[in-house]
């Protein structure tokens, strides 16, 4: 207490202390990172190998295995999802929750050099292997670039010159471009004159590699340096290829256009596209570097746009598809728009019910305390983002607490007419411990979201960095700035030494109001009926876990984005352009619904990660995008059902799902499980009866039943003759290229064009450039120059059936089954669905080797709460540990413990009258009522002893007397929580903490002030003087 005497005496002191915490708190706002939510990192990384031509169970087993193996024994790996398709094997690799930011990199290096050193014992055919560990990337700036009049070559070179530019703006970190049509050059050769000039492909093969590729000649000794030398003139035009000479057999030299059609055109089919309205563009998407002002680097990318289309020509547009700055921009504005009304709102509140004194020495010590919070919140790494500034929201009530507690006894020392050295630091140096104790208890109860390693608690850290930090500064300005500010505002009264009262008859006096008398009579009757009460309490505590059971369980709650994604799925053999087309029909239709604002269009995969909360999907050849924006989020609930309705009916070969943006991202489904096991026809037996299962609930979307094996596809298989391709010299292989070369074409080189790399493709076609019909007329090769026919190396062709792909997960053949709720029911929801279907299918007989697992959100929820529980113990140690510390024995602890459960009996009824789900929000804002509740329990039972103590009250006048002269603070700590709330119920992420902390409180404070004291009652001892 000497110091804080000592800082109230010097009021030059306090002034310049506070000017410096108003000045560094502004300016660590404006410095502050500034984002959407907060950064969640993807650990993971995607491993793809490539063996081309290879059949999906080859990959498996030739490829797959041999990786899984390997991969698996790297430290921290959490699991290996591998996708087996044909050709191709895509591994991703996901490591433990627990591994740090700053250990990920490592990680990633480790995962590399494995990768490297694999690639010698892979079997021959497989290409470099790729390994993609930039999935952390968010690509929150995302323009579209359009030109009417340009081809897509002019339109990507300007696009080149726009990312040239961008990338020098600063906190720019990387630019894609997404969306460009892929050139080739193909090579045409007709099949009736491959050998009439006596040139064979495979001479053409050999010239292209010879020409296109730069060659090595070794070093030369230049003195005492060493020289690279190399063989240059490469060839990097199309009339360079056109005249290429080529030895022919007879010895003489055949110009390569002579005998071939050289052209450089689009390659065919377009994988990747990118449309806006209907019309052609390019996708350029910009990540920002880790710990910018993201709206200040929006500007800045705006400013450079504008300066660098000062250069170019008209007709050429950009659009903004997603812009992270504007939403940043609204989250930050909104969020501070809502502490602002919030602050507003507690000191009106604080002013009406303390006096125009008490309520502005309040509410300075709030705006004082927020702003000393910043500069401490800045050191420790927090951004400000709806997270952060949402947690002030949450905390408003508990900060004012401290402060309300210390003026409710100031201004009561001051009506008993105590001297100024008294009235202004009793009530500080009496309640400064328990108030500590009750400080650190409130902020601990979010202690677990912090330690929590998942998504969810990387996602909500925040909360309890700005809790634990604001909380602590309230307590310290409580005792230090209230006294200050209260010497200011009153004046000595001049009889202050006059008073010879007991406390107990100051009581009656000080609280004779109805609202006083009401508490005290109803305390004094619940402490006189003990059983009667007790059962009373017990019923309602009955009824609120009951109460529960009704409430919809929605753990992952959408964002209000105005915009939406729909998934569109094609049957697997389905050709890249059917997507395209399907997709700009559907564009076109949707475009004529007033409520839709723009409409773009991206086929073969996502244009990039652009959000945070934007679905995670591979892709493919048969897969696309409809990226859809309305005016408001309301539009988007409203145009939902009418794009769903319309895709289905239009659309029934596709498979089309809507996503709404929302934090189960890694999820391609809300109810998903999985079966485990060796035999692929066993697991596609379990899966349908699954699917069974779930067609029976009226809760499921039947439309959304499906599995992650797509259906068993066909393919033409020859069979090769070993006698007649040993005769003739031609292998399996030389049959693969020249079945290739009659199709899309086969790879023979690359040509480089500036920085683009076009695939030389070689083509045999029929003399009139179409394609060949007869497979057994395709001409065959080696490379020794032997020729002849499909026809007559194979013994014909078959059509078999086969996995079109096979999904492993940890080294085992697993299937998928998965459902959403039906839309149309309200009440649907995904613990709803699994309620419904969980007991039967977890009885289905599973085959010995054969597991049975639930994924999808299930999975993501059942980790969270893992992880969040797994630290309640040492949550529940904390606070017995102080309140032990605080009280000293056990039956005090045990009363304020026994009180937190009654909190259900607000938080359920809350929750089901408003019809708000329980999210994970919601569980937060319940750890978080833990807190608030005890911080109020501590000041009522610190009260009731202090008056056994010092004065020799009865327990029950005690319970009494303590409940009557703290119902004031307790009552406003409650209430300018719950007022303070007000602004986040809009708020769809937000609400259902807001509901929960609104209902759970109000109840709190009644079960504080009516169950605490007969609680206080029954298990305190009748003796004048309980020490502590």
């Amino acid at each position: 207490m000497k110091i804080i005497k000592y800082l109230v005496e010097r009021p030059t002191l306090m002034w310049s202390f506070m000017a410096a915490i108003l000045i560094a708190g502004l300016l660590s706002f404006i410095r502050m990172p500034k984002l959407e939510d907060p950064v969640v990192p993807v650990k993971q990384a995607v491993v793809v190998v490539a063996r081309p031509g290879a059949s999906v169970h080859e990959m498996e087993l030739q490829v797959a295995q041999q990786v899984e193996e390997s991969l698996r024994t790297l430290p921290d790996v959490r699991k290996i999802m591998t996708d087996c398709q044909q050709g191709q094997a895509t591994f991703t690799v996901e490591f433990e929750e627990t591994v740090l930011m700053d250990e990920i990199e490592q990680h990633f290096d480790i995962l590399r050099r494995r990768v490297n050193d694999l690639q010698q014992s892979l079997p021959p055919g497989c290409v470099a292997s790729l390994v993609l560990d930039d999935q952390m990337d968010i690509f929150g700036i995302f323009y579209s670039l359009q030109g009417d009049g340009y081809t897509p070559a002019e339109l990507y070179d300007y696009a080149k010159l726009i990312r040239r530019e961008l990338l020098g703006v600063k906190g720019i970190k990387r630019v894609s471009i997404y969306g460009d049509r892929e050139e080739t050059v193909n090579i045409v050769l007709d099949k009736s004159k491959i050998a009439a000039n006596g040139l064979l492909p495979t001479q053409i093969m050999m010239a292209l590699q010879d020409v296109c590729n730069p060659v090595d000649a070794g070093k030369v000794n230049a003195g005492t340096s060493k020289l690279a030398v190399r063989v240059d003139t490469m060839v990097c035009t199309v009339e360079g290829i056109k005249n290429i000479y080529l030895p022919a057999i007879d010895g003489s030299r055949v110009k390569l256009s002579d005998v071939a059609k050289v052209e450089r055109a689009y390659a065919t089919p377009q994988r990747n596209g990118f449309f806006v309205n209907g019309k052609p563009a390019l996708a350029i998407c910009m990540a920002m570097e880790d710990g910018v002002v993201v709206p200040d680097v929006g500007k800045a990318v705006d400013r450079k746009l504008a300066e660098v289309f000062e250069n170019i020509p008209v007709g050429i547009t950009t659009e903004k598809i997603f812009f992270q700055p504007d939403k940043v921009d609204e989250a930050v504005n909104s969020f501070i728009l809502n502490l602002v009304e919030s602050v507003l709102i507690v000191i009106l509140l604080l002013i009406f019910s303390m006096g125009w004194r008490g309520g502005v020495i309040i509410g300075t010590g709030l705006v004082l305390t927020i702003a000393a919070s910043f500069p401490l919140l800045m050191q420790m790494g927090t951004t400000l983002q709806r997270i952060s500034l949402g947690a002030f929201i949450i905390a408003m009530g508990m900060l004012v607490d401290n402060s309300i507690v210390v003026m409710d006894g100031i201004l009561k020392d001051r009506k008993r007419r105590l001297p100024e050295s008294d009235y202004l630091y009793r009530t500080g140096k009496l309640t400064a411990m328990p108030l500590l104790g009750a400080t650190i208890i409130a902020a601990s109860t979010f202690i677990s979201v912090f330690l929590s390693p998942d998504s969810t608690g990387e996602y909500a850290r925040d909360l309890f960095l700005v809790l634990a930090v604001s909380l602590l500064v309230s307590w310290v300005l409580a005792l230090v700035q209230v006294p200050f500010f209260a010497k200011l505002f009153f004046k000595e009264e001049k009889d202050s030494k006059n008073n010879t009262n007991t406390e107990l008859e100051e009581s009656k006096v000080l609280y004779n109001g109805i609202f006083y008398r009401m508490v005290r009579n109803a305390v004094t009757w619940i402490t006189s009926h003990r059983i009667i009460s007790i059962s009373a309490f017990v019923a309602a505590l009955i009824g609120g876990v009951c109460c529960l059971g009704f409430v919809k369980n929605l753990f992952f709650p959408d964002f209000d984005y105005k915009q939406f994604v729909v998934e569109y799925t094609l049957p697997p053999q389905s050709s890249p352009e059917k997507v395209r087309d399907d997709l700009l029909a559907i564009s076109d239709a949707l475009q004529k619904n007033e409520l839709i604002e723009r409409v773009a269009v991206s086929t073969g995969g996502a244009p990039s990660r652009y959000c945070l909360v934007r679905p995670m999907n591979s892709g493919g050849d048969f897969y696309g995008e409809l990226i859809i924006d309305c005016k408001d989020y309301e539009d988007v609930l409203k145009v939902i059902p009418t794009v769903r309705e319309y895709i289905r009916q239009n659309y029934p070969d596709a498979y089309a799902r809507i996503r709404k943006y929302n934090f189960s991202i890694s999820t391609s489904h809300t109810v998903e499980v999985g079966f485990i096991g060796p035999d692929p026809v066993v697991l596609r037996r379990l899966a349908d009866e699954a699917k069974s299962i779930m067609r029976k609930s009226k809760n499921i979307d039947a439309y959304s039943i499906h599995d992650n094996w797509q259906p068993r596809t066909s393919s033409l298989a020859f069979e090769y003759e070993t006698s007649d391709g040993a005769r003739s010299g031609i292998q399996r292989s030389d049959i693969a290229n020249a079945i290739q070369a009659a199709g899309d074409g086969m790879a023979c080189g690359v040509m480089a064009d500036n920085d683009k790399r076009l695939t030389i493709n070689l083509q045999v076609r029929n003399a009139n450039g179409t394609r060949i019909i007869n497979p057994e007329e395709i001409p065959v090769w080696n490379m020794t120059g032997q020729a002849s026919t499909i026809g007559a190396v194979t013994r014909g062709n078959t059509v078999k059936s086969e996995e079109n792909a096979i999904y492993r997960l940890n080294g085992m053949r697993t299937i998928e089954v998965e459902c959403d709720p039906d839309p149309e029911n309200d009440q649907a929801t995904p613990a709803v669905v699994l309620n419904d279907i969980m007991d039967e299918i977890n009885s289905i007989p599973l085959p010995q080797g054969y597991q049975m697992k639930w994924l999808g959100e299930q999975e993501l929820q059942n980790d969270s709460m893992d992880n969040m529980m797994k630290y309640m113990p040492l949550i529940l140690m904390i606070m017995l540990g102080v309140l032990l510390l605080l009280f000293g024995k056990w039956n005090k602890v045990i009363i304020i413990i026994l009180c937190i459960p009654f909190l259900l009996v607000g938080v359920a009824p809350s929750l089901y009258l408003t019809s708000t789900p329980l999210t994970f929000m919601a569980i937060i804002g319940l750890m978080g009522l833990m807190g608030m509740m005890t911080k109020n329990t501590i000041v009522l039972v610190d009260e009731a002893d202090r008056l056994i103590r010092e004065n020799g009250y009865t327990v029950q006048q005690a319970a009494i007397e303590a409940t009557v002269s703290r119902v004031r603070p307790v009552f406003l700590a409650s209430f300018t929580t719950i007022v303070g709330m007000v602004p986040l119920i809009p708020d769809p992420m937000y609400s259902s903490l807001a509901i929960t902390i609104m209902g759970g409180l109000f109840i709190g404070t009644i079960v504080t002030l009516l169950l605490l004291p007969l609680l206080y009652v029954i298990l305190v001892k009748n003796v004048k003087s309980d020490r502590i």
